[in-house]
């Protein structure tokens, strides 16, 4: 919503917004753009406008949205917004699945920008080579990250069916949202209804890593091309390190391709190999695409470096997906084998604080030495039976000698893990969450500072 509130700024409309607990970085982004932000919900905060837009955070209750149906004022879906005020005369391409959207569909929309076709883009992160979320380009493409969440409590659909996408990466697809979806045979659905709207001429990428896209796509129309596994037509393997960069070796249709990447971790290689395999078949010549991977330099908020010493590096990471934090730390642990990993994880969304995952989450740590898991905040409306257990988790952790720990003030474990840090190592600290974690962030790295600073 912050992302297309800056978006219909440049495009003229005159545009503010109410939300509760709006953070960084999109709260800094929003006073950039000089876009006026009400804390809070209140009928006061809509003086006669033209047209409201109402995010999928927002039900029947929040006084906005009442004021808005009572009064009869036009109001739509963030995906329709896009669709009908932001998209038109545009060909667009969206990047779909369970993981690794932002990162796709902030490093294609780069190397289609760094090939001269100016496109526009959309993205659910600030991508670090243009300090933001979006673009206006004067091209055709429009790129786009294709949620697979519902639009609004009026538009029960998903809002990558809104978009209409003339083009589709499909990066994964494994079960989430559990507050609307009762299991992942409902969002399969969805996905083989995204690709029946994609056209004759136009290309379906998706991963050859999960199988049961093979089915999703099955019928389609389009072209269709898989990547990510051997016999694949585009497939990836990891070589060298040198500094920062690690070598890449692409084999695609029309022949390889050495490409170097700043990302680390097998995930982000399959994110690469994604984009690039669009790319190609956009017909985007070689060189533009080896300078675009080399160059780019990733998402706020996924696996950013937040402080950086020889004993220690904190990184920040959106991960709150077993699969997605099992991702992070492996990427960790291969990129400094011999370093103490510390990860601290916040279960923040509405899937990750049911048990839904009770059963898997504690295995995606396993390759952290320390794991601190927060007590997260209840959902309202769901029995208890239905939350996770993170003391279970974390008593699973233990029975294979891991020092886990549950917490609820983000104080504490800051405190635990300096107090059992050892600098003789190097530590690797990992915070993951999809929210603002009680402002962990600054406060770890204003300890860390200080500690350096002695």
């Amino acid at each position: 919503m912050g992302s297309l509130a800056g978006m219909l700024k440049d495009l003229g409309y005159d545009v503010s917004g109410s939300d509760e607990h709006v953070y960084p970085p999109m709260s800094d982004k929003l006073r950039d753009w000089d876009i006026p932000v009400f804390e809070g919900f209140s009928a006061d905060n809509i003086v006669s406008p033209d047209l409201v837009i109402i995010g999928n955070a927002v039900s029947r209750g929040n006084p906005e949205a009442e004021y808005v149906l009572n009064n009869r004022i036009p109001y739509m879906s963030m995906a329709r917004a896009f669709a009908e005020l932001v998209m038109p005369g545009k060909e667009v391409i969206a990047v779909c699945g369970t993981h690794g959207k932002t990162t796709t569909t902030a490093l294609l929309a780069y190397i289609l920008d760094v090939a001269g076709l100016s496109p526009s883009f959309f993205v659910g992160g600030v991508a670090r080579n243009y300090n933001s979320n979006f673009k206006i380009g004067e091209g055709r493409f429009f790129v786009i990250e294709g949620d697979e969440y519902d639009s609004a409590f009026f538009e029960k659909i998903p809002k990558f069916i809104v978009y209409r996408p003339h083009h589709c990466i499909l990066t994964s697809l494994e079960f989430d949202h559990a507050d609307i979806y009762a299991n992942i045979d409902e969002i399969i659905l969805w996905f083989k209804r995204l690709v029946s709207v994609v056209p004759e001429n136009g290309n379906i990428i998706y991963s050859g890593q999960y199988p049961v896209l093979g089915d999703v796509i099955a019928g389609s129309r389009s072209k269709v091309v898989r990547y990510g596994v051997e016999g694949a037509d585009y497939s990836v393997s990891s070589g060298t390190v040198d500094g920062e960069m690690i070598s890449l070796q692409v084999v695609s249709p029309g022949g390889g391709l050495d490409l170097g990447s700043e990302l680390i971790g097998d995930f982000n290689y399959q994110n690469i190999l994604a984009a690039v395999s669009m790319a190609v078949e956009l017909g985007v010549d070689k060189e533009n695409i080896q300078e675009a991977v080399k160059t780019f330099k990733g998402v706020k908020r996924r696996q950013e470096l937040l402080f950086s010493s020889d004993p220690l590096k904190i990184y920040e990471d959106f991960a709150h997906h077993p699969t997605s934090i099992r991702s992070i730390i492996s990427a960790m642990r291969k990129r400094y084998p011999s370093s103490v990993i510390w990860s601290i994880y916040e279960p923040r969304s509405a899937t990750s604080r049911r048990n839904v995952f009770q059963d898997s989450l504690g295995g995606s740590f396993l390759d952290s030495d320390y794991i601190a898991i927060k007590t997260p905040y209840k959902l309202s409306g769901i029995a208890e039976e239905q939350r996770i257990d993170t003391g279970a988790v974390v008593h699973e952790l233990k029975k294979y000698g891991k020092d886990a720990v549950v917490f609820d003030v983000v104080d504490d474990v800051i405190e635990d893990i300096f107090n059992k840090m050892k600098f003789v190592n190097q530590n690797i600290v990992i915070i993951m969450s999809n929210g603002g974690f009680d402002g962990i962030y600054r406060k770890i790295v204003e300890r860390a500072q200080a500690l350096s600073v002695c």
